[in-house]
């Protein structure tokens, strides 16, 4: 039986004090997104929504990595370079985001929901009992990400 998306996410929200998944949820298959953005402003500002997962190298949003519209099997030069991340996605259906410690949606993964900001990864661990990499932290971990519905 599926909870309610508002119970699910204030269960998420009581429980770390951010949007990120709650260690023991599980999430449905499916992506529709493919391309990646440019651009991104210096630090999530509550602007609307626009589709894109934001990735930053440093905490507080600092130094800009790339933006994705889409799925990314591989981060590239933002792989393992992530400290802070802000997702922007368009709220509806695949509008939350897996992280994942391997390439191709591979090892331990950790759901951000939509509307994030998260401006330090340091204290997130990656799911317990989800692969390679559970239990370490997502920050400077995370090599490719997939939009989901959690």
């Amino acid at each position: 039986m599926r909870m309610p998306r508002s119970l699910v996410l204030g269960a998420a929200l009581a429980t770390l004090g951010t949007g990120l998944l709650p260690v023991a949820a599980q999430a449905a298959s499916g992506t529709g997104r493919t391309t990646s953005a440019p651009a991104a402003p210096a630090a999530p500002t509550g602007a609307q929504a626009d589709g894109n997962l934001y990735l930053y190298r440093d905490t507080d949003y600092r130094n800009f990595c790339t933006a994705y519209v889409g799925n990314s099997s591989n981060w590239g030069g933002c792989r393992n370079q992530i400290s802070s991340l802000w997702n922007n996605g368009y709220p509806g259906n695949l509008d939350d985001v897996w992280l994942y410690y391997g390439p191709n949606y591979s090892g331990a993964r950790r759901g951000v929901y939509n509307g994030v900001r998260i401006p330090d990864l340091t204290p997130y661990p990656f799911d317990a009992g989800t692969g390679t990499g559970a239990g370490q932290s997502i920050n400077n971990n995370v090599a490719s990400h997939k939009w989901t519905n959690l």
